[in-house]
Parts: structure tokens; C-alpha cells; sequence
């Protein structure tokens, strides 16, 4: 006959402590000794036991899910930070479920309603993480915080209350990573915007601009276009600022995604890069070191970012103390292939 799978009553009995003791240490609740809780986690080792995450909910009346709402399932940001809430939420016993709302802007918020009111199937979720669009859609942060579900935002965003915020200074970083273009001898530099419904176009345009007026550069508008934070939007800005009459020294574009249409316009027309056009992205998304020449960027620590807006949001559900409901996380400037170093005179 197969052995029966491990039940909590097993592990209370090996461990000499009570059922409850071992659901409060399996919950991550607080004020349980350490010696307890040692002894409980070294008989579930011992036991091979798995808690089901369904008895789990019954008892508590909590569905121990985080749930991630996307807006792009084909964006390499957006993926890197679902890997780190996949880490966060295995590492804590919590399960993922991941919805997408397209074209939000578009909605109207009885239609939005609509959607997130479907999210909850196995009981309130003890949290939602929104990236940029859906972090700055104030009717999708309304409708959760009213349907009772606390929020985890990851980016820059101009709403004002008491949810998580994870993110880094992205007017910072893209000042930092201006001023190298500017260093490696450029003074023309081309800039494509993200998608304007995002907080991170306005700061990361705002970090380009002061890095200009740090240096004394005007600023030339004609070498400002529109972009998506996709590809195709890179590419399209790129023909447009290498087509012009008098074409940048340096193209910045505020993501890897864009950089990389940029790199392929260049390709295209025969420019060459570095020798003929430094460019510059944002987020070192996995894309970023894989094309050629090798892409300059922002370091995002995005499995960062995602795994701490998950741990913080746990945290919270569990009424832990001490929670920081804002928290910034470092940057980098990576230097790779993609920008011309100036030549040194002796």
C-alpha cells in the first residue's frame, strides 16, 4: 500500500508541539520562540510535509495569493520582475496568479471594475503588484483598495496614500547615465520618450534634461521624439533622428527595448556603432547584453524589485511592524560596447 502523505498533526507529534504552534510557524506569523520554531521547520524537513495552500485558506480565511497585473505579457521588464515575485512567493508558500488588462487608458471604470472583481477565487488576495501603466491608473488602485486588497507599486508614480512603493531614483540614474554620454565627448544626444501614460518617461526625461543644463548644453527639441517602451517604437524614432539633416552624435532611449530598435535602425542605414552613433538604454533587461555591439544601460535590479514589493506585501498581510511602506533600491550604470569612448590626448 502507498504511505499516506505527511499531515500537520504528523509534524506537531514529531516536533512536541501543538497543531497550532506549527500553522502559526507554517503562516510566518510573529511571537512564536525561535526553539519552536526551529523544531517545527526541522520536522517538516524531516517529514517531506507540504501544506496545502487550500487547508491553509479555510482556516484563516486568507487566500494567500499575490496576484500580478500586467498590461504587456512580451515585455523583458516586466518578466524579469515576475521572475523575482515567483522567488519571493515560493520562498514564503504563497501562490502566484498573474492577470493582464490591456489598453487600460482605454477602459472605462465600470469596465475596470469588471475585471478586478474577478480576481478574487480564492478568497481577497493578500496582495497586488502593479507596474507602470496600470501603478499610475488611479481607477485601478481605487478599485482594489476599496475591494480591500493591499497594493505593492513598482516604479515612479504621483498617486499619494499608504501602499507599498518598490522603485529606484530613475531621475537620478538617467541624469547619471546623460552625463556619460557627455563625458565620452557627445553634446548632441538624442532622446525617445517612453509611453507618456508613464510617471518613468517624465523622470527619465527630466534626468536627461538636467544633465544637459548641468553642462551647459542647450537643449535642441528637434532631437526629442515619441516613443512606446517597444521595440518597434525604437526603431521608428531611431530612422527618424538618423534621417535628419544633422543626426545625433548619441541616442539615449529610455528603455532596452527601444535601444534595440535604435541599434537595428543604425544597422539598417549602414551607421556604424560605436564609431559613428553611441546609444544608451534603461532596466538591463536580458535583451541588453545579448545584442551587438553590447548595450550601455541603467541597471534595474529588477528580481529586486519584484521580490521585495512580494516579501513587503506578505509582511503587511501578516500585520508584521516595522513595514516600510517606501523603499528605494540601488541602480548602476553598466558600460558596455555600445558608446564611443573619446579619444585621449597625451
Amino acid at each position: 500500500m502507498p504511505q499516506s502523505a505527511p499531515k500537520m498533526k504528523d509534524v506537531a507529534k514529531l516536533a512536541g508541539v501543538s497543531i497550532k504552534t506549527v500553522s502559526r510557524v507554517l503562516n510566518n506569523e510573529p511571537h512564536v520562540k525561535e526553539e519552536l520554531r526551529d523544531k517545527v521547520k526541522s520536522a517538516v524537513e524531516e517529514l517531506g510535509y507540504v501544506p496545502s495552500a487550500n487547508a491553509r485558506s479555510l482556516r484563516s480565511n486568507r487566500g494567500y495569493t499575490i496576484h500580478f497585473i500586467i498590461h504587456n505579457n512580451r515585455s523583458n521588464y516586466v518578466n524579469a520582475i515576475q521572475a523575482g515575485i515567483i522567488k519571493a512567493c515560493q520562498d514564503n508558500g504563497y501562490q502566484l496568479i498573474v492577470s493582464m488588462i490591456m489598453d487600460s487608458q482605454n477602459l472605462s471604470k465600470k469596465q475596470i471594475e469588471e475585471k478586478l472583481s474577478r480576481l478574487p477565487t480564492l478568497g481577497v488576495p493578500d496582495g497586488a503588484i502593479l507596474v507602470s501603466p496600470l501603478s499610475n491608473d488611479e481607477r485601478i488602485n481605487t478599485t482594489l483598495k476599496d475591494m480591500g486588497v493591499p497594493i505593492a507599486r513598482i516604479g515612479p508614480n504621483d498617486i499619494d496614500d499608504d501602499q507599498i512603493e518598490v522603485k529606484i531614483n530613475e531621475r537620478e540614474a538617467a541624469r547619471e547615465i546623460t552625463q556619460y554620454l557627455i563625458d565620452s565627448g557627445h553634446t548632441r544626444i538624442g532622446f525617445i520618450r517612453g509611453k507618456e501614460d508613464q510617471n518613468a518617461t517624465i523622470e527619465r526625461y527630466a534626468g536627461y534634461k538636467q544633465a544637459l543644463l548641468d553642462s551647459r548644453i542647450l537643449l535642441d527639441e528637434s532631437l526629442v521624439y515619441s516613443g512606446n517602451f517597444e521595440f518597434e517604437g525604437g526603431l521608428k524614432a531611431g530612422e527618424k533622428l538618423l534621417d535628419m539633416e544633422k543626426p545625433p552624435q548619441a541616442v539615449f532611449a529610455a528603455n532596452d527595448d527601444m535601444a534595440a530598435g535604435v541599434l537595428s535602425a543604425a544597422h539598417r542605414k549602414g551607421i556604424s556603432v560605436p564609431s559613428e552613433l553611441s546609444v544608451v538604454g534603461f532596466d538591463d533587461s536580458e535583451i541588453a547584453d545579448k545584442m551587438w555591439p553590447t548595450l550601455t544601460t541603467i541597471r534595474q535590479p529588477l528580481l529586486e524589485l519584484g521580490e521585495t514589493a512580494t516579501n513587503l506585501l506578505i509582511a503587511r498581510s501578516q500585520k508584521l511592524s516595522g513595514i516600510e511602506p517606501q523603499k528605494y533600491l540601488p541602480h548602476k550604470l553598466v558600460v558596455r560596447e555600445s558608446v564611443k569612448q573619446p579619444a585621449h590626448i597625451d
